[in-house]
């Protein structure tokens, strides 16, 4: 059976790379005088492929869970999904810093499992492999540019960056440290991981150099909509089209965003006032920050869905690494 294309397919990996690179000599060349095309390039990135990766969550619940199209299967689903938005909703409004917090570490393993978990590492290893790439991708942003994050995190959370150790002192050090964490991290988990992973051993190394580069030199929002977009959305696209295919249900890109649209359009109505009424008072800080708390909001019943995916996965016959 002819396997569907992934992130790591050639095509797709070389066209990701490219644009990447593309965006580091831009970014590099722009810094972060970007102004509102930061903004802009951030929006387009979660339109096409941000907010349409989660959009059909409910239809790989249903295969997860064996969930009917009945009132009462329905009701599960979305009762569920709603219930943990509302929850972490409401621990924003309560205790802004700790839910902050809380969405970096729920970001840094989702990013980091959706970038390795093809390695096939034993749990453990894997789940600290993630946590390393998480950190890795989360971390170099906030250290090349604190005064860029800074405002960000203190309308999201209140949270001070630039009083964090090192910060501003020794950026340069972090920045070195988070590189070097996680390249020891891979160095580790190559022990543990099948024998196919030596190829990806060195594409690794390559996305590391590469990813350090994009987040050392361009603008943290520019970059992080490059990575959301064009790395980890597009990448788990591709990853339910396998999940579909697998099912014996075969989906075309076509197709996925047919079922998609739905679910991408309703929260950009809600986007499309705030960005109307933020742009109105200048609060483009504001702005990021909510939508930002919107992607948080939505990551958590979301993690639920893709940690389930992956743990079926795992469950399975073994897959070459591709």
């Amino acid at each position: 059976m002819h396997n569907p294309v992934t992130l790591r397919s050639p095509r797709i990996y070389g066209s990701v790379l490219a644009l990447t690179l593309l965006a580091v000599a831009v970014g590099a060349w722009g810094s972060v005088s970007l102004g509102p095309w930061a903004l802009g390039v951030l929006f387009v990135a979660v339109v096409l492929t941000g907010m349409p990766h989660g959009a059909i969550d409910h239809l790989v619940a249903a295969r997860l869970w064996g969930l009917d199209p009945t009132w009462a299967d329905q009701a599960k689903f979305y009762g569920g999904y709603l219930v943990l938005m509302a929850l972490y909703g409401a621990l924003w409004i309560v205790a802004p810093a700790w839910s902050l917090g809380l969405f970096l570490v729920m970001t840094m393993y989702h990013f980091g499992q959706a970038d390795l978990a093809y390695w096939r590492l034993p749990p453990l290893s894997a789940r600290l492999l993630y946590l390393s790439r998480g950190l890795f991708l989360l971390g170099l942003p906030i250290v090349a540019f604190p005064e860029v994050v800074a405002p960000i995190f203190e309308a999201m959370g209140g949270v001070q960056l630039l009083e964090w150790p090192g910060v501003t002192t020794a950026p340069g050090a972090l920045f070195a440290g988070l590189v070097a964490q996680h390249l020891g991290a891979l160095g580790i988990g190559r022990l543990g991981a099948d024998p196919s992973v030596d190829w990806a051993l060195g594409r690794e190394a390559t996305n590391v150099a590469v990813l350090a580069a994009l987040f050392g030199l361009v603008h943290p929002l520019v970059a992080f909509a490059v990575f959301f977009g064009g790395w980890h959305a597009l990448g788990h696209i591709l990853e339910l089209l396998r999940f579909f295919r697998r099912q014996g249900d075969a989906m075309s890109m076509a197709q996925f965003y047919r079922e998609a649209f739905l679910f991408t359009a309703i929260p950009f109505v809600g986007l499309a006032g705030l960005y109307a009424a933020t742009q109105s008072f200048g609060l483009e800080d504001q702005m990021v920050a909510l939508l930002f708390i919107l992607i948080a909001i939505m990551t958590l019943p979301h993690m639920v869905i893709v940690e389930k995916m992956y743990r079926e996965r795992e469950k399975g016959a073994p897959q070459a690494v591709s």
